[in-house]
């Protein structure tokens, strides 16, 4: 391992949360809430001065299937430095040491930039643009009544496997989704299904200010608007944005839904990413 790279410990995580706060101005509430329910099962890695954490990344062990394809990947999340560091390198060379690991591992790396302009610094460190998400914004119409009901996470996980298996994608851990489920809870949010035409269909669902944002769901935009009003009433809300897959959905603004490194396959649905 690099000298001043290491994993991170149990002593880093008041260190992590100042700079995990530095970068992306989440609340403390969340912060501890992350390491509480992650600290166990995700991946950090350090750059250290004097011991000292001052930039990290972080990541999560899945898969990308395809068929019977398997290859092992790693979610890389929630990346940066602090402040009083930055402009030395120490981030970039965190990033060749998941590099490193991928190769020498046979895995795949892939993550979400918080903003399309940082895809020029990825690119800079060999990451590719990947799939995309369609966004689409529906207003309710007239009310339909479907049966809705809640799903624990692993039942979500089995109905988003079926409904994504015909096409390359990530598949998670039950634990990961689990705490993906945490989360959504965490921000108000619920996983349930949804009962249309003899059919049960899955959503991720979080309020956001007066929207319903449907994070993950295997509804099409034209079931999604029979359920619309359905949805927002029971979650008090005016009207819902969703993310679907591109390669099932050519409507709405078109975002890209992750970067990829040492990665064979292409256009491979990615969610459930801690947006």
């Amino acid at each position: 391992m690099k000298s001043g790279i290491r994993f991170a410990e149990e002593r880093d995580i008041p260190t992590l949360c100042e700079i995990w706060k530095d970068c992306f101005h989440d609340p403390d509430d969340y912060l501890r809430f992350f390491y509480r329910e992650c600290f166990d099962f995700v991946t950090a890695a350090v750059y250290t001065v004097d011991d000292n954490a001052v930039s990290m990344l972080h990541w999560f062990d899945t898969s990308f299937v395809d068929g019977e394809k398997e290859l092992d990947a790693k979610f890389l999340y929630a990346g940066g430095t602090h402040p009083a560091y930055r402009h030395k390198g120490y981030y970039a060379d965190l990033f060749r040491f998941a590099k490193e690991y991928a190769k020498e591992n046979g895995c795949a790396l892939f993550g979400k930039p918080a903003c399309r302009d940082l895809l020029p610094y990825y690119q800079s460190l060999d990451f590719e643009p990947d799939a995309n998400f369609r966004l689409i914004s529906v207003l309710p119409g007239e009310k339909e009544e479907f049966s809705v009901f809640t799903l624990s996470p692993e039942e979500y996980n089995r109905m988003r496997e079926r409904a994504f298996s015909s096409h390359p994608h990530v598949r998670w851990s039950d634990r990961y989704v689990r705490f993906c489920a945490s989360e959504n809870e965490f921000f108000g949010g619920k996983m349930i299904a949804l009962e249309m035409d003899g059919s049960a269909h899955f959503l991720m669902c979080t309020p956001l200010g007066d929207t319903l944002r449907v994070t993950e769901t295997d509804l099409s935009p034209g079931q999604l608007r029979r359920a619309a009003a359905l949805l927002c009433d029971t979650f008090g809300k005016e009207g819902l944005k969703a993310y679907l897959p591109d390669y099932s959905c050519g409507e709405g603004e078109e975002i890209l839904s992750s970067i990829i490194y040492n990665a064979p396959l292409r256009n491979t649905y990615v969610n459930l990413i801690l947006m």
